[in-house]
């Protein structure tokens, strides 16, 4: 299993797109990897990038403070389960709470509704076109990441009542 977590200053970050880095855990909370956020740059794509580290790392839990309900439906239309943490507790109370079915965010409505998004008509058409600014912007962030060599298989799928189940 693998947890993502992201960071600013050392603590969970409020805002979940707006994070310095993500931090990714295996099921022994051992730091795997941390990779800068590409979504800082704040278009589209970069979220995207986010979005694209996160299946990359084979995640199957994010705990976030704050997340857009964007964000958050795009999350768990990807199988991702996505947990509340609190900035104020350590890593490892976060990582231990990350499993507690009842912080589980299970509605794209519980996430923050954008504004902004909503004040521009909305961007992100059909083909991926963006028109949040009027044309697309290239990101300057570039992510290299190295995928962890051990696997993690479980027995048989978990899955909680009311719940979507953990991808492996």
């Amino acid at each position: 299993m693998i947890i993502a977590l992201p960071i600013s200053r050392g603590r969970l970050a409020s805002h979940f797109t707006k994070a310095q880095q993500v931090h990714f855990f295996d099921e022994n909370h051992q730091l795997l990897i941390s990779v800068p956020n590409p979504a800082l740059g704040g278009n589209c794509q970069d979220k995207k990038a986010l979005l694209d580290v996160i299946r990359a790392q084979r995640t199957n839990i994010v705990v976030v403070q704050h997340i857009g309900e964007r964000m958050l439906a795009k999350l768990l239309d990807a199988g991702i389960s996505v947990s509340r943490g609190n900035n104020q507790l350590s890593i490892a109370t976060l990582l231990a709470q990350s499993q507690d079915v009842n912080l589980r965010l299970t509605e794209a409505s519980q996430g923050r509704a954008s504004l902004k998004h909503l004040a521009k008509g909305g961007c992100c058409g059909a083909k991926g076109s963006c028109s949040c600014s009027g044309k697309v912007k290239a990101s300057k962030t570039m992510v290299s990441l190295s995928l962890p060599t051990s696997t993690f298989t479980l027995g048989k799928p978990i899955a909680y009542s009311g719940f979507r189940p953990l991808q492996k």
